[in-house]
């Protein structure tokens, strides 16, 4: 099945953030637990409020979505105009395929010829090596918590960024 990226629009966020949650969810059993999976993305309806952080979040970001050549959301990608990678998913279906990396070398492109070099990503295990690949180099494991559950991630960065008190 093939698949092209396209910019993502805002009538695109809630088909993105349900993918998100399922794209957290089938990482249960593996890297993360059950729980942490709930933490990460919490059972919720798109409303208002999540439109709101989003909009915040995408506010100047570069941004693009997958879409499988039946029109189906693939996956989904942005990043922001500091450098940070802030979202990658893409759909359980949609999978070791190729098309996190596509959507990292888009977006890094993007912001190159933007003049933004220095980028970095807080990526989940399973998008390490996507990261790496693209590369990224991991700086440090990380961790983080969400409704008191500790969730593990990596920090990676490329282009000479630099951590603050690094």
């Amino acid at each position: 099945m093939s698949m092209r990226l396209e910019p993502l629009s805002t009538a695109d966020w809630p088909a993105c953030f349900a993918l998100f949650r399922d794209s957290v969810q089938a990482l249960a059993g593996g890297a993360y637990t059950r729980e942490q999976c709930e933490a990460w993305a919490p059972a919720r309806a798109w409303d208002a409020g999540i439109e709101q952080a989003w909009r915040a979040r995408l506010d100047g970001a570069w941004a693009c979505k997958a879409v499988a050549d039946d029109s189906r959301l693939a996956g989904f990608a942005w990043l922001k105009p500091d450098g940070e990678f802030d979202m990658l998913f893409v759909a359980p279906w949609a999978g070791r395929q190729g098309l996190g990396g596509r959507m990292v070398r888009t977006l890094d492109n993007q912001a190159e010829e933007a003049g933004v070099t220095a980028l970095h990503a807080w990526a989940s295990h399973a998008a390490r090596p996507v990261f790496e690949q693209a590369g990224y180099t991991v700086l440090r494991a990380n961790r983080v918590v969400r409704g008191g559950v500790a969730i593990d991630n990596w920090l990676l960065a490329k282009g000479g960024w630099r951590e603050e008190g690094a």
